[in-house]
């Protein structure tokens, strides 16, 4: 006789109650107050005592979810480390090769994150921008920000030049956009990649390509006007917005 109980899993980044298997399945995704009644949790719903034993990848999965649901953001590598409500992370780099292959599974790596539109954090923020110059090019780069966010630079473009990507929103009050450019790696970035978004990143106002020497101070001031040494009209030359809006209207095409 198959056993079935209630869970939260996250499902577009909504935690739902659902009734799942004794395998940890989902059998209803949208279930009626009648149908939850008298139906238990999940076994392994419970705290963790025994961090030594062994999860089956439903459970692992199980509490990286909770962690979302209980705290309202992804849970990082620390917050499982020497954590007694909690699997250690270690089982999840043994299980799943690394960390970030754990959050995959179930939708809460930044990218995914990103991808439905939470963007609740900086490195959310930072990774929106960055994935949107990952998809201008014609010829894919090599991404290394997707695959560690310490990496010296964001990425290596198809010839061979390595970048760096920067993000603002709009600062409404100033009328200008204002980007972090300092790095301990800034001797090895040969082009700048500017993201300037709306106040609330909801839409993004311009995009600019700039060389290395233009990125010389630990920050850079664009501004919406001629007040600022750095403005839209005098950086029209480095301006290739209709790239990222071009790449925008052909994936919603899509």
């Amino acid at each position: 006789m198959i056993e079935y109980y209630t869970s939260v899993r996250l499902i577009d980044c909504k935690p739902i109650r659902v009734i799942v298997d004794e395998n940890g399945n989902i059998v209803n995704r949208n279930p009626s107050k009648y149908e939850l009644k008298g139906i238990e949790k999940e076994p392994y719903k419970m705290n963790v005592r025994n961090r030594s034993k062994k999860y089956a990848d439903e459970e692992l999965d199980y509490h990286l979810i909770r962690f979302y649901v209980e705290n309202g953001r992804p849970p990082t590598r620390r917050d499982f480390i020497n954590n007694p409500g909690y699997p250690s992370e270690w089982m999840y780099r043994e299980r799943f090769e690394s960390w970030a292959n754990g959050l995959k599974r179930v939708g809460l790596d930044v990218d995914s994150m990103v991808k439905l539109g939470v963007l609740e954090t900086s490195n959310q923020k930072a990774r929106l921008a960055e994935i949107k110059v990952v998809n201008h090019f014609i010829k894919h780069p090599i991404d290394l920000a997707g695959e560690n966010c310490n990496s010296s630079c964001d990425g290596i473009c198809p010839n061979g030049k390595t970048y760096d990507v920067k993000s603002s929103k709009l600062y409404t009050e100033c009328k200008y956009w204002f980007f972090h450019t300092d790095s301990k790696y800034k001797e090895e970035i040969e082009i700048y990649y500017l993201l300037a978004f709306n106040e609330d990143y909801t839409e993004l106002e311009h995009g600019w390509r700039i060389p290395e020497d233009i990125a010389e101070k630990d920050y850079l001031l664009i501004g919406l006007n001629g007040s600022y040494e750095f403005n839209v009209e005098n950086m029209k030359k480095y301006d290739i917005t209709d790239k990222f809006k071009n790449i925008i209207k052909k994936i919603n095409e899509e």
